[in-house]
């Protein structure tokens, strides 16, 4: 017949020191897992969210990110004419004619960064959705006036409504800041984009055009990705939908951290699996003439070892559940790091998802299961003359 429960949590709550010493090493190995994958969340959510599933971006085919690419005036043109791309209620094309350059910027904590400055056609705010102003206006077509980013206004020195932005022989008064839900847009700097071609030189060569497809994105996709082959001229180019390409340009970044923070882990689970095993070997050294009365009284070595695996994953649980506490403490603040894709900046939060936790907490438990499983394999071979024997 199986131990009650109740046996285990009192066997822990009678080992105060060596049951709390076991519960934090768990603890702190789902702190760190935890963080490291928020961190890979949040990054994710920040860049994918940046595209719409209603838009596509055309770019240089082989280009895998904008910097990479150039697409000439002429050809945007005669793709903004087709009648795969939407128009506004104004009857204007939802098609935006669009340039990357960064500049280098020190930021408020120390260091400097590479920022995204993206100049944008009129349709820019009917084509990417949720653009909004948080602090001052928004700029003037065909002046130099820019907006920012509420995440770069956070991060970067001298970045606020009144303070100027300077590059060579261009100056820009930055005279809005602006928010985006969140996404990476709000780690750019937005501005007239003749206004951008014309001050740095660009001539007719874009790095991208981004438009609302009239109709489902993946059949205008096809039916440009067709029109491409027919013309000789398109041939140079590629289409994909929007929140593809951005879900695309967060994969790099997100892998490297979630298999940085795995090694981490991994070499710290190794750790608090050996203070939990090293504990629970302590726990059936201690009680050995309980586990002997216990077989007397007709438990099965089966029962002995279920009642220390279920010690060892209370410890665990434990464990978890005081991890997954601490670790909601660092949802929701704000960071940022280089984007390996684009080389620019890119803010965004940690973002502490259930996914996560229950993750974690699957981890605890089977950090808790490997450790107490030899300790409860020794414990249920004891012999009872042996296990009764006085020291």
């Amino acid at each position: 017949m199986p131990i009650p429960l109740a046996y285990s949590y009192r066997s822990i709550a009678i080992r105060k020191g060596s049951s709390a010493m076991a519960v934090f090493g768990i603890a702190l190995v789902v702190v760190v897992f935890v963080v490291m994958l928020a961190l890979a969340e949040g990054f994710q959510h920040a860049v994918a969210t940046s595209g719409s599933p209603d838009n596509l971006i055309i770019l240089r085919k082989g280009a895998d990110a904008e910097l990479q690419s150039q697409v000439r005036r002429d050809l945007g043109r005669v793709i903004a004419e087709m009648p795969l791309v939407a128009v506004s209620a104004k009857g204007e094309k939802l098609f935006s004619f669009e340039s990357i350059l960064l500049f280098g910027r020190r930021k408020k904590d120390g260091g400097f960064s590479q920022l995204n400055v993206r100049g944008v056609s009129p349709a820019a705010f009917d084509v990417h959705e949720g653009m909004r102003l948080k602090e001052g206006r928004w700029f003037r077509w065909g002046t130099n006036e820019v907006a920012i980013g509420a995440a770069l206004a956070r991060r970067i020195e001298g970045f606020s409504v009144g303070q100027t932005l300077a590059s060579g022989r261009q100056t820009f008064e930055i005279v809005g800041v602006f928010e985006a839900g969140g996404n990476g847009f709000e780690s750019e700097v937005w501005l007239d984009g003749e206004i951008f071609m014309n001050g740095f030189k660009r001539g007719d060569i874009y790095q991208s055009f981004v438009f609302r497809a009239a109709g489902d994105p993946a059949e205008a996709k096809k039916t440009l990705e067709k029109e491409f082959e027919k013309d000789p001229r398109l041939r140079s180019m590629q289409a994909l939908v929007e929140s593809e390409y951005y879900y695309n340009q967060s994969k790099l970044m997100s892998q490297v951290i979630v298999t940085l923070g795995g090694f981490l882990t991994l070499i710290m689970s190794i750790g608090a699996i050996v203070g939990a095993m090293n504990t629970m070997y302590a726990a059936v050294a201690q009680r050995k003439r309980e586990i002997g009365c216990l077989m007397s009284m007709g438990f099965t070595p089966e029962s002995i070892w279920g009642a220390f695996i279920a010690e060892s994953l209370c410890l665990s649980l434990l464990g978890a559940i005081v991890g997954c506490l601490l670790s909601l403490f660092f949802n929701g603040l704000k960071t940022g790091t280089t984007n390996w894709a684009t080389f620019s900046e890119t803010a965004f939060e940690f973002t502490v998802t259930p996914e996560i936790l229950l993750i974690a907490s699957a981890l605890a438990l089977g950090m808790g299961f490997v450790g107490g499983f030899l300790p409860a394999l020794q414990a249920s071979r004891l012999k009872v003359v042996e296990a009764l024997r006085r020291a």
